[in-house]
């Protein structure tokens, strides 16, 4: 059997301390090659550092959602400058950053 997993879960069939090693219902070779393939799996998810300077991949995950939770999406960018806001205003690219600018002075023909 190959690994499942990331599309679904694997279901691996745990042996018995009675079952032999040449047993039919839960064959030795296949155990070791089945959690070989779903550890091969993980890891290819997770990649070589998964928690990163966090203890775990769930804490980091915790931090990293906490992190977009408090900031506003544009506050992140580093190319967005916010003047003075009036209702209407749209973004709009000055060649270096985005700025907010008055809807009404934008000619473009109404294809927005």
């Amino acid at each position: 059997m190959s690994t499942q997993y990331p599309n679904s879960l694997d279901i691996l069939v745990n042996p018995n301390s009675t079952d032999r090693l040449d047993s039919p219902t839960v064959p030795h070779h296949e155990q070791h090659a089945n959690a070989n393939d779903a550890i091969e799996a993980i890891q290819t998810v997770l990649g070589t550092n998964p928690a990163g300077s966090h203890l775990t991949v769930k804490d980091r995950m915790i931090a990293a959602e906490a992190d977009i939770l408090s900031k506003s999406v544009l506050n992140g960018l580093l190319d967005v400058t916010i003047g003075s806001v009036t209702t209407g205003d749209v973004l709009r690219f000055t060649g270096t950053q985005w700025a907010n600018y008055p809807e009404k002075d934008i000619v473009d023909g109404g294809n927005f």
